[in-house]
C-alpha cells in the first residue's frame, strides 16, 4: 500500500457546524476506526465557544464512514456558548471499554478566563454560585443546598437547567448573565471530564467528573493531550490506562502530567509533572509555583517502550523549536529530566506519537507526526525511528501546506493513518479542513 489519497472527513459546514479543530484517533480491538473531534459550532476559535464532542466512525480500515455522531454538547450559543473541547482517546483492551477525556468549561471561559478552584466541595458535589456571592453544593438527586448544608428551593436537572417550584431561573452551564432569569451557576473554571462506551463506540456514557480526583484547588485550566491515551502493556503496571494532561497555576504557566486508573478507569489519579523538581533556567522549578517564561510543558502525548519506559513527547515554548521528551519508570507517577529531541523540529505545536506493533526482528518501531517547521504550522510530516526513539531514520511529508494537529494510529491490516488539521488561515479567518489518509510502512520507508 502506497499512501493513499486523503479525503475531507470533517470540513467546514459538515453537519452544521462552522468548523473543525482538535483530531483524536484510535483503531479499536474489533478494528473500529473512531475519529474525534471539536466541533466549533459557530466559529473556529477556541473556547470561550460553543464547542460540541463528537466521533465519525469507520468498520473497513477508513474506505466508509458514519455520519457525524454527537456524543457532547453542553448550552449556550456562538462565542457565549459552553465547551467539551480537546478529546483524547484510549481502549482499554481487557474490558474493551472506550474512555475519551476532554475539556469542559462554562458559557465565557476558556484556558485564560479559567478561574482556580475544582468547582465540587469536599463530599464531591458540584459548586453552585449565586450573583450575591453565596455558595450551594447540587446533589446527586437534582436537590439543592445551602453553604450550611439545608435545603433551598432550587432543582437542576440533567441539562443544568435551574427551577425553583417548575419554574425556568436559568443554566448553571451559560454565560454570567446570558439568561434573565438567572440565579446559580457553576464554577467559572474548567472541568475534566470523561465519557464512556462499551459497544465500540456506537452509544456513549453521560459526562464523568474528574477534577475531585485529579485537580488541585490552585489550578485553573485543565484538559487533555489532546489525542490519544495508552494502556501500559509491559512491566509492574501492565493494565493501567494512561491518559497525557495539562492544567495551569495561579500565575498562567502551564504543566503537563499523566492521569492514570489501575482499576479500568473506576478511579484516576494525577502523576507528577516533568516540571516538578525540573532545573530550568538555572533553578530548581514545580508546577504550582513555575512562573519562569518558556517554562510551559503544555500538550503532549505517550508512549511505553518494550521495558516498560514511558515517554511523554510534549509541546514546548523555551524558544527551542524542538519537542520536549521525558522518561518515566514508574508508569507516569514521576519523570526524569526534560531534553530537547533535536530530529523533531517544532513549531510550538501539539503533535502526535505511537509504537508500531512490534514484528518480531528485535527494533522497536515509533511513528511521529507533526508540522515539521521551526516557525509555522506548514510542511506535515511522518517519521520512523527504529530504535525506540533515539533516532529518526525515515521521514516522509504528508501536505506541505498549512498543517497544524494530528493523530496517528495502527489499522488493523497494518496499515497507518492520520487524521490532520489542513488548508487554513488564521489571519484571514479560514476554517481548517480536517482531512484522512492511510500509508504503509513499506512506503514511510520508501526512497
Amino acid at each position: 500500500m502506497n499512501k493513499s489519497e486523503a479525503i475531507a472527513l470533517f470540513s467546514p459546514g459538515l453537519a452544521g457546524s462552522a468548523a473543525y479543530r482538535i483530531p483524536s484517533m484510535i483503531t479499536t480491538v474489533n478494528g473500529t476506526i473512531i475519529a474525534g473531534i471539536d466541533a466549533r459550532i459557530s466559529d473556529m476559535r477556541d473556547n470561550p465557544n460553543k464547542i460540541n464532542t463528537v466521533i465519525r466512525r469507520s468498520a473497513d480500515n477508513g474506505l466508509t464512514w458514519s455520519d457525524v455522531q454527537q456524543l457532547v454538547a453542553y448550552p449556550g450559543e456562538g462565542l457565549d456558548g459552553a465547551a467539551a473541547i480537546d478529546t483524547a482517546l484510549l481502549q482499554d483492551e481487557q474490558t474493551g471499554t472506550i474512555w475519551m477525556l476532554f475539556s469542559h468549561t462554562p458559557g465565557g471561559i476558556g484556558l485564560w478566563s479559567a478561574e482556580e478552584g475544582t468547582g465540587f466541595d469536599a463530599k464531591g458535589n458540584r459548586l453552585l454560585y449565586d450573583s450575591f456571592g453565596g455558595v450551594y453544593s447540587l446533589q446527586p438527586d437534582g436537590r439543592v443546598t445551602d453553604g450550611e448544608g439545608r435545603a433551598t428551593p432550587y432543582m437542576v436537572d440533567g441539562e443544568g437547567n435551574v427551577t425553583i417550584e417548575g419554574n425556568s431561573k436559568g443554566n448553571i452551564f451559560l454565560k454570567k448573565g446570558a439568561h434573565p432569569e438567572e440565579s446559580l451557576l457553576e464554577a467559572r473554571t474548567s472541568f475534566l471530564q470523561i465519557i464512556k462506551s462499551d459497544d465500540d463506540g456506537r452509544t456513549w456514557s453521560k459526562p464523568i467528573e474528574l477534577n475531585p480526583m485529579v485537580k488541585e484547588a490552585w489550578m485553573k485550566f485543565i484538559g487533555a493531550g489532546p489525542g490519544r491515551g495508552i494502556q501500559l502493556k509491559h512491566g509492574a503496571f501492565r493494565g493501567r490506562l494512561a491518559f497525557p494532561i495539562y492544567f495551569s497555576n495561579r500565575s498562567g504557566k502551564m504543566s503537563c502530567a499523566v492521569i492514570y486508573s489501575d482499576d479500568h478507569g473506576a478511579t484516576w489519579r494525577r502523576g507528577a509533572s516533568p516540571n516538578d523538581g525540573r532545573i530550568f533556567g538555572g533553578q530548581t522549578v514545580d508546577a504550582e509555583s513555575l512562573q519562569a517564561d518558556g517554562g510551559d510543558l503544555t500538550e503532549s502525548q505517550l508512549i511505553e517502550l518494550p521495558d516498560g519506559e514511558l515517554r511523554v513527547y510534549m509541546r514546548n515554548h523555551a524558544g527551542l523549536q524542538r519537542t520536549a521528551v521525558a522518561a518515566s519508570k514508574d508508569g507516569g507517577q514521576t519523570w526524569g529530566e526534560v531534553e530537547y529531541d533535536q530530529e523533531l523540529i517544532d513549531p510550538v505545536c501539539q503533535s502526535s506519537v505511537i509504537v508500531y506493533p512490534h514484528m518480531d526482528d528485535g527494533k522497536t518501531r515509533v511513528l511521529f507526526a507533526n508540522p515539521a517547521d521551526p516557525e509555522k504550522r506548514v510542511n506535515g510530516t511522518v517519521r520512523l525511528s527504529e530504535d525506540g526513539g533515539r533516532t529518526w531514520k525515515y521521514a516522509k511529508q504528508i501536505y506541505d501546506g498549512p498543517f497544524s494537529y494530528c493523530c496517528l494510529t495502527v489499522l488493523s491490516d497494518g496499515g497507518i493513518a492520520l487524521l490532520y488539521e489542513c488548508d487554513f488561515s488564521f489571519s484571514e479567518n479560514k476554517p481548517i479542513t480536517v482531512e484522512f489518509t492511510k500509508f504503509s510502512l513499506e512506503w514511510l520507508m520508501s526512497g
